[in-house]
C-alpha cells in the first residue's frame, strides 16, 4: 500500500537518501534541513514520514496508541516480522508485561553491588592506557567495561560471549530499508543470532546469570519461553553497541573541548549531567520507526493510517527549539531530558547500567588525566548507530 501524501497537498520533503553513506557519516547539516522544512517531513527515498523536532518526537513517544511499536520498530517487514512480540516491538500492556522481568537486574539498586567491581577492573585498565599515553579509546577503553561485565552477567555461553557485539551491531544495522546492503547483512546477522538463541538451552547459560533467570521467570509463567530466548538479544544491545559510542564519545568531545574536561575534573559532581550532554549532542541512536495506527494531523500534514514514521532522536537532541546553542558541548546544560535513551514507556531499560559503567570510567580519568590530545579519529556508516570506530588519543 503506498502512504505517499496526496499530490495537491504541499509536504514537507526531504530527497536524499537517510541511509546513504554522506548522511549517515556528515548528519547534521542534514538534520538542520529536515527541522527547517517542518516537524514532520516525508522522506521520498523511503516513503515514509521523519518526524524531526524535539516537541513532535516526544509527543509522538508518548502516544503509542497512535505511534505503535506492536507492528515493528523497522523500515523493512522481514525484521519487523522477526522482532514481532518482542519487548521493543510490543506496546503496553504487554510490553510493560515483559519489561518488568527484564528490567529487574537493571534497577539502580540492583546495580549498586556492580560498583565496586566496576570500580576496581576500570582503575586497572586506565592505569594500563595511562601508562602507555597513547591508545585506541573504542577498542581498548570504551569496549572493555560492557565486554567484560555485561558477557558475565548476562551469563552467555562461549559462542554467544565471542559473537555477542558483531550480532548487536548487526541487529541495529537491519532496522534500515531493503534498500541498503546493511540491511541485507545486518538481516542475515540476525538471523545468525537467533539460531544461537532459540537453540540456547538454560544449561548453556551461567544460572546465575541475567539469562537463567528469564527462563526462570518463564517457568513461573511470567512471559513465554519464545520471549525469554529473544529477550536475550535485547541485554546485548543497549548494553554494548549505545554504551560504547556513548563512551567514545564523550572522550572525543573531551579531545575537542579541553575547556569542558577542565570543568568536569573541577567540579565531579557534574559528571551525571557531562553524559547526559554527549548522548544529546552525539545520540548513538539514530532513529527507530513507529506505525501510524490512524490519520493524524502534525504541522498542518496528514500521516495516514499504516504509514511508518521515525523518530528523529539524533536531529531532535539538536533541536535549538529546546536547546540553546545546540551544536555546543556544555556538560553543565540541563540536559537530562534529551531523547538519547527514547522517552515514554519504551526509554532503553539499559540507561541505569549505561550511565555506571560510564561514570565509573570518568570518575578514574579525571583523576589521573589532565588533558586528552585527539590523534586520529574514523567512522564508519551504520543504518542505526552513530558512533566513533577507532579513536586515538593520547593523554598526559
Amino acid at each position: 500500500m503506498n502512504h505517499m501524501p496526496p499530490s495537491q497537498v504541499r509536504v514537507p520533503s526531504f530527497e536524499p537518501d537517510f541511509f546513504s553513506d554522506e548522511v549517515i557519516l556528515n548528519p547534521y547539516r542534514y538534520y538542520q534541513q529536515l527541522r527547517d522544512a517542518g516537524p514532520a517531513v516525508w522522506l521520498t527515498q523511503q516513503q515514509c514520514w521523519a518526524l524531526t523536532r524535539y516537541e513532535t518526537v516526544r509527543d509522538a513517544l508518548l502516544t503509542p496508541d497512535i505511534f505503535s511499536s506492536a507492528h515493528g520498530c523497522m523500515l523493512n517487514e522481514p525484521a519487523n516480522q522477526s522482532a514481532r512480540g518482542s519487548m521493543l516491538c510490543s506496546d503496553d500492556p504487554e510490553h510493560q508485561a515483559v519489561r518488568r522481568v527484564f528490567a529487574k537486574p537493571l534497577m539502580p539498586a540492583a546495580l549498586a553491588p556492580l560498583k565496586a567491581r566496576l570500580q576496581t577492573l576500570a582503575a586497572g585498565r586506565i592505569a594500563e592506557l595511562v601508562a602507555r599515553r597513547r591508545f585506541d579509546a573504542v577498542s581498548e577503553l570504551a569496549h572493555f567495561l560492557p565486554l567484560t561485565v555485561v558477557t558475565e552477567l548476562v551469563g552467555l555461553s562461549e559462542a554467544g560471549k565471542a559473537n555477542m557485539l558483531r550480532w548487536a551491531a548487526g541487529a541495529f544495522n537491519g532496522f534500515g530499508p531493503m534498500s541498503s546492503p546493511r540491511t541485507l547483512e545486518g538481516l542475515q546477522i540476525i538471523q545468525e543470532a537467533f539460531a544461537y538463541l532459540t537453540t540456547l538451552s538454560r544449561e548453556d547459560l551461567d544460572p546465575a546469570g541475567w539469562g537463567a533467570a528469564l527462563f526462570t521467570a518463564a517457568d513461573q509463567g511470567a512471559l513465554s519461553y519464545q520471549n525469554a530466548a529473544t529477550m536475550l538479544m535485547d541485554y546485548l544491545t543497549p548494553a554494548l553497541d549505545t554504551t560504547i559510542n556513548a563512551t567514545s564519545a564523550l572522550i572525543e568531545l573531551f579531545a575537542q573541548n579541553p575547556d569542558q574536561w577542565d570543568k568536569l575534573r573541577a567540579n565531579p559532581a557534574l559528571i551525571p549531567s557531562a553524559i547526559d550532554e554527549a548522548i544529546r549532542l552525539e545520540s548513538p541512536i539514530r532513529a527507530f520507526a513507529r506505525y501510524v495506527t490512524r490519520d493524524t494531523d502534525i504541522g498542518g500534514v496528514t500521516l495516514s493510517a499504516g504509514s511508518r514514521a521515525l523518530m528523529l532522536y539524533a536531529c531532535a537532541n539538536r533541536d535549538e527549539r529546546k536547546f540553546p546553542d545546540p551544536d555546543k558541548f556544555l556538560i553543565d546544560r540541563k540536559a537530562r531530558d534529551h531523547l538519547g535513551f527514547g522517552y515514554g514507556t519504551h526509554i532503553c531499560a539499559g540507561m541505569h547500567l549505561a550511565k555506571l559503567e560510564i561514570s565509573t570510567l570518568l570518575e578514574i580519568l579525571i583523576e589521573t588525566v589532565t588533558r586528552f590530545t585527539l590523534i586520529d579519529s574514523t567512522r564508519t556508516p551504520h543504518n542505526t548507530l552513530r558512533g566513533v570506530a577507532r579513536l586515538i588519543v593520547e593523554v598526559s
